[in-house]
Formats: structure tokens, sequence, C-alpha cells
């Protein structure tokens, strides 16, 4: 079985099906897209992409059925006609604002 999914608007959820990924899934709305994130969840899918906007819609679901779960990572991607954030952050940077920590590193 496949380890990563995507819940995706029509085009881009087809963008990924034309690149191999077999468990592309559209979702039209927050409910469709719900219920895609928990017939994923219970197949034990590891990563699941969702676009950006349907993420931001259905945040509260997504923190509810993710309570005490390691499993699935949620990766939110801009989706047909969303905005492309252009900040570039570097690993450290991801990992202090995600974590809460900072890498301590020698100097080469």
């Amino acid at each position: 079985m496949s380890s990563i999914a995507v819940i995706a608007d029509k085009d881009t959820a087809s963008l990924f099906k034309l690149a191999g990924l077999k468990f592309s899934l559209t979702a039209n709305s927050p409910d469709e897209a719900e219920k895609a994130l928990k017939m994923l969840m219970e197949k034990g899918f590891k990563a699941v992409v969702i676009t950006k906007n349907l993420a931001q819609q259905m945040q509260q679901t997504i923190f509810s059925l993710k309570r005490g779960r390691k499993y699935p990572i949620i990766i939110t991607i801009p989706g047909v006609g969303e905005p492309i954030e252009k900040e570039v952050v570097t690993i450290h940077e991801y990992l202090k604002r995600s974590l809460g920590i900072e890498l301590k590193t020698e100097e080469r």
C-alpha cells in the first residue's frame, strides 16, 4: 500500500494522479475532505497532502482527528489558483518555528 495520499480540488488531484500517485482524492468541500481523511487514516496512510484552502476550512477537524496520533503527517500545498508563499526558510529556522528548539551546529 502507498503511504502517501492527496486530498485536493479536481485539477490538483488529477495532476498527482498523472504523476503516478494512486491515492489522489478529489474533495469539493470540507465535508468531503473530512470523509476522505477519515478513510485514509483508517487505511493507515503515513502522510496526507491537502490543499491549503481545504486544510484551512477544516483545521479544527484535522486537529481533533489527529489528537494523540503520530500519523498521518498532514502536508499543505497550494491548490489551483491559490497563492504560492515565496518565503524561503532554512531547515534550522523551520525546526525552531515548528518544534520550538534551536539546533546548535559547529562552524566548519
